[in-house]
């Protein structure tokens, strides 16, 4: 008897974890977690910060550079002591120690426009971060609605077999009164087994479609979550998300400043026209200042202690040969091989590129909200033609349901008009979530926050 107690415990605890341990997901946490794990995220803010560094090291170049270098020798037979400049045939050993720095005085403003152009660019990758984003969250909604659109599919199709059973169960009355022969609930029994093959598929549906959903988050394909779903979706058509009343040129409008990849466009074509400034500065003279410590030892060195010549010791000698430098020095471009003109040149070509690439996207953007608003309307007349339908379809049922109890009609009849109805719940169910869906897709073209109301 305890031993039947505790295992009862444990798998009450199983059963307890199991419910606790699956995660409701509404849509806005689906968004704002692939934000945070999708790969393709990911690649934008390394983007991002790759053009971050670009701008730092344009902006660290216009500092002096300084820098250190320690050297050791050892040279056999006639050569040169460095210290006394004179050629000896005896070994000679030598250290030499020698700092740096140098700065840019100009360059015709080659920096600062390289400057101003890393600062495009962090804009423009940006902009791709806020676009691949966008994108993502479109695409979630995409999938986080299929799933809800197959969970509803399946929920009509557990309530068509439970009126379908009862349709069983109430011919089976008539049987049994002799109103109805025996073969009248073979075709009942069809529908049934169809109704199963239909829950089968749509809990195929389902499955896939969470499936999917993972994917787009880098979710484990064992992770256990389930959609938050409205207690109803419905789709209310206000003056605000109506597509009758949206008027293209204000869609297309608010577009142009809400997408990010316009901005993007904007702040590459800027970076462009930088660069043609930046190539040119390789036809003007540039100006730097150095300067310089160094000193050096021999072991030749000698030096005179009185009256005789000895090894002057190593301090002694970097003392004695410290010197310092200091000067300017000017570049003058006269010819190089015509680099400077061929990089004007594909500097200008970058530009109008560039000015091409905004020119396609703009239009590319006008015949996707086109055709978004053009599918939004037509959803919208087939939402409302599957609701009149599914009404007449109602209705019709109701009919047939009266005369197969009177007798009038037969169960291939009956079994018809009950086929129709569902055929049309599920045309209504589909026109909606594509009408929601369409709905959303205008919304993102708005600039809109992707959410379910």
């Amino acid at each position: 008897m305890y031993k039947n107690l505790t295992l009862t415990f444990f798998a009450c605890i199983l059963m307890c974890n199991g419910i606790f341990a699956q995660e409701t997901w509404s849509l806005e946490k689906c968004v704002r977690y692939a934000w945070q794990e999708n790969i393709s995220i990911k690649r934008a803010e390394i983007g991002v910060k790759n053009s971050e560094l670009t701008e730092k090291g344009n902006r660290l170049s216009r500092l002096p550079n300084l820098n250190a270098s320690v050297s050791g020798s050892f040279q056999y037979g006639r050569t040169i002591d460095p210290v006394t400049n004179t050629f000896n045939s005896l070994s000679i050993g030598a250290n030499r120690y020698s700092v740096n720095a140098g700065v840019t005085v100009y360059n015709g403003s080659r920096i600062n426009n390289l400057i101003k152009q890393a600062g495009h660019e962090i804009q423009a990758s940006m902009a791709d971060l806020a676009q691949a984003k966008n994108d993502i969250s479109l695409t979630i909604a995409n999938a986080y609605l299929n799933v809800l659109f197959a969970e509803e599919q399946l929920d009509a199709a557990k309530k068509r077999k439970e009126l379908s059973e009862s349709q069983l169960s109430q011919v089976d009355k008539l049987i049994n009164a002799g109103a109805r022969p025996a073969n009248a609930r073979l075709e009942i029994l069809a529908t049934i087994a169809r109704d199963d093959q239909s829950i089968i598929a749509q809990e195929n549906l389902v499955l896939n479609g969470m499936q999917s959903l993972k994917n787009l988050l880098q979710l484990e394909p064992s992770a256990n979550i389930q959609l938050e779903k409205p207690s109803t979706i419905a789709v209310v058509i206000s003056d605000e998300n109506n597509p009758d009343v949206l008027q293209f040129s204000d869609l297309y409008n608010t577009s142009l400043s809400k997408q990010p990849f316009i901005k993007a466009d904007e702040s590459r074509i800027r970076s462009a026209e930088l660069g043609k400034d930046i190539a040119r500065a390789g036809l003007l003279p540039s100006l730097s200042a150095f300067g310089g410590l160094n000193t050096n030892y021999s072991t030749r060195g000698k030096r005179i202690v009185n009256g005789s010549l000895e090894d002057n010791p190593y301090t002694n000698q970097l003392d004695e040969n410290f010197g310092q430098n200091i000067g300017l020095s000017l570049s003058i471009p006269i010819y190089n091989n015509h680099r400077n003109l061929i990089n004007m040149d594909r500097a200008e070509l970058d530009m109008i590129n560039n000015q091409y690439t905004a020119e396609i996207n703009k239009q590319n953007l006008k015949n996707d909200i086109q055709t978004a608003l053009s599918n939004a309307r037509a959803a919208k007349r087939t939402l409302a033609a599957s609701e009149t339908t599914v009404e007449a379809s109602k209705a019709a049922f109701q009919n047939s349901e009266k005369q197969f109890q009177l007798g009038t009609i037969n169960t291939f009849e009956y079994a018809t008009a009950k086929n129709n109805l569902d055929q049309a719940d599920v045309d209504l169910i589909i026109a909606k979530y594509d009408y929601l869906f369409k709905l959303k897709v205008l919304d993102f073209y708005q600039g809109k926050k992707l959410e379910l109301k």
